[in-house]
Parts: C-alpha cells; sequence; structure tokens
C-alpha cells in the first residue's frame, strides 16, 4: 500500500479482459479460447441441402460418438454379441461399419458407378467426409456428391437399427434405393436444384 497514490474520485470495477475495461460477452468468449490449439481439430463441412439429422450423424459418426458395440462395452454396457449385425464377420466399430463392413462396401461400389467416380476406398469416416475434395469430381458436383455421401452414412446406420431393433432383414438393394430416392427429395425440395428430374438424378447429370 505504500506505493499507492490517491488520485481521487470514486472506486469502480475494470474488467482485465478487455482493453477498455468493459465487460463484454465477447472478451470473456476470447479469453477462454485464445490459449486453446484447434489446429489438430478437424471441423466437418455440413451439407446445406442435408437434413440436419443426416449431418449430425455424420459429425457424430467422425468422432465415434455413435453407439457401436464397441463403444457400448468400453462404458460397461453388457454385449452379447460384438458382431457386425450387417455382416457378422468382425467387431461392429464406427470405422468397421463404414469402411470395413462388407454391406458397406458393396454400397460405395453402387454409388461410385452411380456417380461416374473412381472406387470408394476409405479407412475412417473423415475419408468419406473428404472425398468430395478430389479433383476428379466436377465443381458443380461437389455439393451434390458430398451430401450423398452424408445421406449414405445416415443409412447405413439407419438399416443397422433395423435390424438391431426390429429384426428386419438388412437388403443392400433397399439401403441404395432409400439413398437415391431420399437424396432426390431432398436435393429437389431443399436446395438449387429444384427442376433436376427423377431420370437426370439418377444419371447424376446436373447440366
Amino acid at each position: 500500500m505504500n506505493s499507492a497514490v490517491w488520485k481521487g474520485g470514486s472506486d469502480c470495477w475494470v474488467w482485465l479482459g478487455d482493453k477498455e475495461g468493459s465487460f463484454r460477452v465477447s472478451s470473456v468468449k476470447r479469453s477462454l479460447v485464445n490459449n486453446i490449439d484447434y489446429s489438430n481439430n478437424y471441423v466437418m463441412r455440413w451439407s446445406k441441402w442435408v437434413p440436419t439429422k443426416c449431418n449430425i450423424h455424420g459429425w457424430r459418426a467422425e468422432m465415434n460418438r455413435i453407439p457401436t458395440k464397441d463403444v457400448l462395452e468400453k462404458r460397461n454396457i453388457p454385449v452379447l454379441n460384438k458382431s457386425c449385425v450387417l455382416c457378422d464377420s468382425s467387431i461392429e466399430s464406427t470405422d468397421h461399419i463404414y469402411t470395413g463392413c462388407t454391406v458397406a462396401a458393396v454400397v460405395w461400389e453402387h454409388i461410385s458407378r452411380w456417380c461416374k467416380v473412381p472406387p470408394i476406398f476409405g479407412f475412417s469416416v473423415r475419408d468419406l467426409l473428404e472425398l468430395h475434395k478430389v479433383n476428379y469430381i466436377g465443381a458443380n458436383k461437389k455439393e451434390v456428391f458430398h451430401g450423398i455421401i452424408i445421406i449414405a452414412c445416415w443409412t447405413i446406420w439407419k438399416a443397422r437399427n433395423e435390424k438391431v431393433f426390429e429384426g428386419k432383414d438388412v437388403k443392400i438393394e433397399e439401403i441404395i434405393a432409400d439413398i437415391k430416392s431420399f437424396g432426390y427429395f431432398w436435393f429437389k425440395h431443399r436446395s438449387k436444384g429444384k427442376s433436376i428430374d427423377w431420370s437426370n438424378w439418377c444419371k447424376f447429370s446436373f447440366m
């Protein structure tokens, strides 16, 4: 206190997180995040014409935040049969369902032929979500292809859940049909592609 000099006036509060001394929510946010390194965090690009539920599923799948059997077991939830319900050939995990499962492999093969791209291969969900960035896909088709990948992931998971909770048989042709029909309906009514017809959609023609 010996070094303090009284300058007169009344006491007041000063917020040290802002150069003007005023308290603002934005300055609190900056002080909280400035020391956090986000450089290695993946940021998923959402598709504008795809419903939120599909985008959220893709986002959660990339982070391994969907309730696959291996994840449930790690959370001490009893799992009697850990095999993938789609192919029954390996332990069910996020990466297996979308990149290692034989059912998914057939789905990706069909999509690659339908969208006129080289065979689709990936080792993780992130690989699939980044496919639209490759150079061999035309600029006018990148957004559409990206949405189709997200819809395909959601539809595969939907088929998996129907098998688990309803006992419904997994039919690859139905999964593919759902991807095409859901995709057409959502693209036609949720994007600028309202003039596209079913025939051009099935040909993946947007010129």
